[in-house]
């Protein structure tokens, strides 16, 4: 397991006063929502019979295609929905020009039942819906904001923990991966927690292997600027229109739920939580 408060790709993670540190976390970010997206979407699909209720189906499937949140400088990263449901602003954006997206989705799905020999279920899938399943989830966007929701509150805490490197943002990562993943969509997935790190660490290690010759984020390893930031995925860059309005959230949480208590946690060394 990633232990952030030795591991030297945290060490040498920039902080808010380096000049690189929006575009490294930027690309922290993009990374991890395309990767907490695909391993969601993963675990609630592994069994197909999850595929026989369609209304449950489709945030699911929307949430996958969303558009990354490209962030705003200087301290924000992920998609804002603190102003649900009184403004949709930020909603909309999230799914703005997600069609050939949705369909991709969707044809994979189709293809994985027609393997199944779900041929039947198989065509309720065909990308020639995805108007159609948009629409539904426009219609009761809830599940789907609940998710976006908890993808910001993780990222933006591993984020914080990258910056801070203490112990206290260590419990406080652990408090708001079990808050926020233990039940998401009806499914326990607080071991995406250590993927997350895992991931992070990843793609911190790029950004110090790409930039060992510019400018130093923190005088221990000198590396400068990270290249300006592309989706992880080529298939859901091309949604990207650039146009990031308003959507985005700063690191710090304000939800209240992250205080919660997790005493079981409180009991462990920091390298175990995290």
């Amino acid at each position: 397991m990633t232990n952030t408060l030795t591991d030297p790709q945290w060490l040498n993670a920039p902080t808010e006063r380096d000049p690189g540190y929006f575009r490294a976390w930027q690309r922290v970010s993009l990374a991890l929502q395309r990767w907490l997206r695909d391993a969601v979407a993963d675990a609630y699909f592994e069994d197909l019979a999850a595929f026989e209720n369609r209304v449950a189906a489709y945030p699911v499937i929307v949430y996958q295609a969303s558009r990354l949140c490209h962030g705003r400088p200087r301290t924000e990263f992920t998609y804002d929905l603190r102003d649900y449901p009184e403004c949709s602003t930020t909603l909309m954006t999230s799914w703005k020009l997600t069609g050939r997206a949705i369909q991709t989705v969707l044809s994979r799905i189709e293809q994985r039942l027609n393997d199944a020999g779900m041929t039947e279920l198989a065509h309720r899938y065909a990308p020639v819906w995805h108007h159609d399943v948009l629409a539904a989830v426009k219609k009761k966007p809830k599940p789907y904001v609940d998710l976006l929701m908890a993808e910001a509150a993780v990222i933006n805490a591993a984020i914080d923990l990258g910056t801070e490197r203490s112990v206290e943002a260590a419990y406080r990562f652990g408090k708001i991966v079990h808050l926020n993943l233990r039940k998401l969509y009806g499914m326990d997935l607080q071991n995406l927690g250590v993927g997350t790190l895992e991931e992070a660490t990843r793609v911190l290690a790029q950004c110090h292997a790409s930039c060992l010759d510019d400018v130093s984020y923190t005088g221990a390893v000198e590396n400068g600027d990270v290249g300006a930031a592309g989706s992880p995925d080529a298939w859901i860059a091309g949604q990207e229109d650039g146009d990031n309005g308003r959507a985005h959230g700063g690191r710090q949480m304000r939800d209240a739920g992250v205080v919660a208590d997790v005493n079981a946690r409180r009991r462990e060394p920091a390298g175990q939580i995290v």
